[in-house]
């Protein structure tokens, strides 16, 4: 056995690894000697030194921060992790990638033939190759996608398997993943991290580059399309805060394709369409990232929420491809390893080159006896990935869990599978100033190409957290590793995008899903509600703590209009509210995630909003989108303490990261309509926030002269105050202020600004229909424009003595808040409103919609 003992140690320059384990070292032999692929890598390292080293991983992890790489795990799928990458790759020779290569092209061909006979003429059942119940039995198997083949000669387009090395440093295989297997835009991004960060060493070490296994992927897909040129295909992913909500993301900017949502797709008149702004949109091909049973609501014999209605029929019906195919989840049952071997004989003729982990199934009656007689011993996996949660190994378990998890499998012993646990092979990570050893399990990729399959060389390395882990995955806090196949000889630079014949021509008039466009529009509303929000509480905390302190009615009012602008009520609306100790309440307002209305809350909604529209962002704005997510965890942790101490200074680097993401917007960005409607949220939010604003302050606590004490404050919250007295050296007058803050064309401040920036972005968004007919948006923003520019500055200035306010302003400020309300409804109702649920196929004809 090639093992390393506890005395065996390596040192290169500053670096000492000692491996202290007996299974497979992937860098020293089991006589202590660096193996010779790792001569170069471990000679630079060494010389690089660990503050080098260290220096480049903490730069790896800002790159990966600032790159928006983060991983969900399944049971905190609304938090997102920061992508774990260890500097060092995981290395393997030319030589024995070759042999790896082969076994896993061998075995995606083996499964693609398993595939084609559980749906077609199953003849594996029929000569008793494999029992019937193992497949019937199985809620991996579709009864209705049964007769449903793909164009060509593959049924399966891509496929994962997870490998690991047993303590004789021979593969085997411990799963495989046909549904929608993930993980390919997380060694990519992982390559182009390393990349940056080590340029001389990759560049010294020949590594095989990995763009054209995604050549192949991206030929493939066109290839399946039915409708020949131009085909639209799509990418479908589980959305915003999912498992692998970034790799999706990345993956359809990196291939090319829209990326969509099942709310996006709709079945009509026997296809599948998109539904965009510009109406519906035919696909040929569905590139998907979600499960056979949350593809497809009608199949699936458990309800988990949405999916496509009608999609596995269209399938049927020829009319649309999916890869990889409904049903294709069925592959990934691990009792299919115990007739592997036999499979293989059946339709190969021959052994496999890569084994299975020995796997006993429960439906076996031999098998059953034998996991009673060693259960303790042994590893327990559920036949159905989506139901059965994690591998549990049994001695792991207190006696108490131990029986039920016993009595679990006794119970439905054909839902069961039994493995004996591997100790994987160990590999090297950066652990401090040092190096220390991790398990680790390599996932690796073939996608269809030719008559056979590709294989991407290299794959997505996981390494636990400790090294005696036996839970080798994301969700319990491991990392990964980019992982490098050296050439052994040059071969060419290639990327995606240089193979244009693939891409086809640049449609620049896509038009966008609309889920995408209001995605946007809301990112754009929330984001200026939180900096509103902030801008006020800043002001009111600026107002406390000033040498000149508000009159306590004015502080009062003041206090209010937080509680009105931000909607968290009852606050400072509510009966015995603390208008004198109002820190605790503004506090909340600030930092309370969970409080409707909330500075908080506004914020995370802008993070939620980012994340489905991702792919549309810059490196830049996800750069600040991520500076958002800091910026709210540090005033968490750091405001409470600050009260009593200039608690406004803490808020302004959120203010200022907002406008940071504003004003790239305004320079990153393409002037098209995913622009504009961001543009129209955030003009839209902007003139709501200052009328209600204007509204629970301007028209209290005035003299009768007009002069109005909370003006300044008001124009400070603005950002209006300068200009103010630099445009009127009088005293804060209301008219002068009103001029400023609603009718001023030329302050960006003003609601006239917003509402003229709204007319504009309307029109520029109706040209592209060539309608000469006024829309019912249009009509209301054009309704509100008329009724702010008639108003009289004069008589909505005018003081009521007897109200003892300015009623008119009251009244006019109220209606003017109605009829923006009313544009917010009215562009909601246009383009954000679908209601136009799925069509049943109608095989009768295909000319209409």
């Amino acid at each position: 056995m090639a093992q390393v003992t506890q005395s065996q140690s390596m040192t290169s320059g500053g670096l000492v690894y000692t491996p202290d384990h007996k299974q497979y070292d992937e860098v020293m032999t089991a006589e202590g000697a660096i193996r010779e692929h790792w001569h170069y890598p471990m000679q630079v390292l060494g010389a690089m030194g660990a503050d080098a080293l260290l220096e480049r991983q903490r730069t790896a992890k800002r790159i990966l921060r600032d790159d928006g790489a983060s991983y969900s795990p399944g049971d905190q799928l609304n938090v997102s992790h920061t992508w774990n990458l260890d500097l060092l790759p995981l290395i393997l020779s030319s030589k024995e990638w070759e042999g790896v290569e082969n076994a896993l092209r061998e075995r995606a061909e083996l499964l693609n033939l398993i595939l084609a006979d559980l749906y077609g003429p199953r003849t594996l059942i029929y000569n008793r190759v494999i029992p019937p119940e193992l497949v019937f039995g199985h809620p991996g198997f579709l009864r209705a996608c049964d007769g449903v083949q793909l164009p060509g000669e593959h049924q399966l387009i891509f496929h994962a398997s997870d490998l690991v090395r047993n303590t004789n440093g021979s593969w085997l295989v411990i799963g495989d993943r046909t549904q929608a297997p993930s993980g390919t835009g997380y060694a990519l991004e992982n390559r182009t991290v390393l990349r940056r960060v080590m340029p001389s060493l990759f560049r010294e070490a020949h590594v095989h580059r990995l763009a054209n296994f995604f050549l192949q992927w991206r030929k493939k897909l066109m290839e399946l399309s039915p409708s020949g040129d131009a085909p639209l295909v799509v990418y479908l992913t589980q959305g915003a805060f999912q498992e692998s909500s970034f790799e999706d993301a990345y993956l359809a900017n990196y291939l090319g394709y829209p990326l969509v949502q099942s709310r996006d797709l709709t079945v009509r008149k026997g296809a599948l369409w998109l539904k965009s702004l510009d109406g519906l949109r035919r696909v040929d091909v569905v590139l998907r990232r979600v499960d056979d049973l949350a593809a497809d609501p009608v199949i699936a014999r458990s309800s988990v929420g949405g999916g496509v209605p009608g999609l596995a029929e269209v399938a049927r019906a020829g009319n649309v491809v999916i890869a990889n195919p409904l049903g294709s989840g069925i592959l990934e049952n691990p009792a299919l390893a115990k007739y592997m071997p036999a499979i293989a004989r059946h339709f190969l003729g021959r052994d496999l080159r890569l084994n299975s982990v020995q796997t006993w199934w429960c439906g076996d009656p031999a098998d059953l006896d034998y996991v009673k007689q060693n259960f303790d011993e042994m590893l327990i996996r559920h036949t159905c990935r989506a139901q059965g949660g994690h591998s549990v190994f049994v001695s792991e378990l207190d006696p108490q869990k131990r029986q039920e998890l016993y009595n679990t499998v006794m119970l439905r012993p054909y839902n069961y599978v039994a493995q004996y646990a591997v100790q994987p092979s160990q590999t090297p990570v950066l652990d401090g100033r040092g190096l220390s050893s991790r398990p680790l399990v390599l996932r690796g990729f073939t996608v269809a190409a030719g008559n056979s399959y590709s294989v991407m060389p290299g794959g997505l390395t996981h390494v636990g957290v400790q090294q005696d882990t036996q839970h080798i995955v994301s969700q319990y806090g491991g990392g990964s590793k980019d992982t490098w196949i050296l050439a052994s000889e040059p071969e060419s630079q290639l990327s995606i995008i240089e193979n244009e014949k693939l891409r086809g021509a640049t449609d620049r008039s896509f038009s966008l899903p609309s889920r995408v466009i209001e995605n946007l529009f809301w990112f754009g509303r929330y984001a200026e509600r939180a900096e509103a929000g902030l801008r006020l509480v800043r002001t009111v905390f600026e107002e406390l703590n000033s040498i000149e302190p508000l009159p306590d009615d004015l502080r009062q009012i003041l206090l209010v209009a937080v509680t009105q602008l931000t909607g968290t009520f009852p606050g400072f609306t509510k009966d015995k509210a603390k208008f004198t100790a109002p820190e605790e309440e503004l506090l909340d307002v600030v930092a309370n995630r969970q409080r409707f209305g909330s500075i908080a809350y506004s914020l995370e909604a802008v993070l939620h909003a980012a994340g489905g529209v991702k792919e549309l962002f810059s490196t830049d704005m996800l750069r600040l989108t991520n500076d958002l997510r800091d910026g709210m965890d540090y005033l968490n942790t750091h405001l409470a303490d600050n009260m009593q101490a200039a608690p406004e200074e803490l808020l302004d680097p959120l203010i200022t990261t907002l406008l940071a993401l504003s004003g790239l917007s305004q320079e990153s960005m393409v002037r098209g309509r995913a622009w504009r409607f961001m543009e129209m949220g955030r003009r839209l939010e902007r003139a709501q926030q200052t009328v209600v604003l204007l509204r629970h302050t301007l028209v209290y606590g005035a003299a009768e002269s007009g002069t109005v004490s909370l003006l300044k404050p008001v124009l400070g919250s603005l950002e209006s105050r300068i200009v103010y007295k630099r445009y009127y050296r009088s005293g804060y007058q209301l008219d002068k202020g009103l001029e400023l803050l609603l009718f001023d064309r030329e302050n960006p401040r003003s609601v006239n600004f917003q509402l003229e920036a709204l007319r504009q972005h309307l029109e520029a968004i109706a040209e592209a229909t060539h309608s000469a007919r006024v829309t019912d948006d249009m009509r209301s923003v054009l309704k509100t424009l008329n009724h702010l520019l008639l108003a009289r500055v004069e008589e909505l200035s005018t003081f009521d003595a007897d109200a003892e306010e300015f009623t008119a302003l009251a009244t006019w400020l109220e209606e003017l808040e109605e009829d923006l309300k009313a544009v917010s409804q009215s562009v909601a109702d246009r383009y954000f409103d679908h209601t136009s649920g799925p069509q049943p196929v109608d095989m009768g004809g295909m000319e209409t919609l």
